[in-house]
């Protein structure tokens, strides 16, 4: 059996605050981290995107601006199989979203992973989610689907995720938003597969001095036991 630690964080505007962001990412200790809010300037996107991963000790595998600044980035264990990304259609003057994922590879055991960051509208966000499904059936072995769903628990964007199998093994013990003052569980992290054990979610153990002041979302992380 392998043990894997999967995390998932919106870095607030490409990682606006700098080293507090950088050394939470770094404390999270993951080997694979979901993004929102990666580096999207045209442009310049992509060696930022791969830089904010160099400063993780991290690799970038897919994102950023075509994904609608969703990004995932794999620590040294981690193999990747193959990527892509896909920026999801919006109404003039919206924030761009989109979808990044990977098929990865761990210690001979494949794992899917995908990131989101859901509109702020609920209609939009039922058709998004639509697409993250229809994208996570693509990949093989347990998926994980994570991002700032912009909705609690109790919201049809989660109950869609829940209807096509994704398990959410979180709790309001660890509340995501705002990050100075967390009231509420709006970042996600799904998931989906019979040879998949969850053995921890939620709180990574960070100081919260840190949480507070890197961004407006805390980050959560799971560690995923593969069979």
């Amino acid at each position: 059996m392998t043990r894997i630690r999967v995390a998932t964080y919106n870095i607030l505007m490409g990682g606006r605050r700098g080293a507090v962001v950088h050394d939470v990412v770094r404390r999270l200790d993951a080997d694979v981290l979901l993004v929102n809010e990666s580096p999207k300037q045209p442009l310049l996107w992509k060696r930022r995107c791969r830089a904010l991963a160099d400063r993780w000790q991290m690799r970038y595998v897919a994102g950023g601006r075509p994904a609608g600044s969703n990004m995932v980035v794999v620590g040294p264990r981690v193999a990747v199989k193959s990527s892509g990304a896909e920026r999801l259609k919006q109404p003039l003057f919206q924030p761009r979203r989109g979808i990044a994922w990977a098929q990865l590879r761990v210690e001979g055991r494949l794992i899917g992973a995908v990131s989101c960051h859901l509109s702020l509208d609920r209609e939009r966000r039922l058709r998004e989610v639509q697409r993250v499904i229809e994208v996570a059936s693509t990949l093989r072995g347990p998926v994980v689907v994570a991002g700032d769903l912009n909705e609690p628990p109790r919201g049809p964007s989660w109950q869609r995720l829940r209807d096509a199998g994704f398990v959410d093994h979180g709790d309001n013990t660890w509340e995501t938003f705002p990050a100075e003052d967390p009231r509420t569980r709006i970042d996600a992290l799904l998931v989906r597969g019979t040879t998949a054990t969850v053995l921890s979610h939620g709180d990574p153990g960070l100081p919260d001095r840190l949480l507070r002041a890197a961004s407006d979302h805390r980050p959560l992380s799971a560690d995923i036991e593969l069979l």
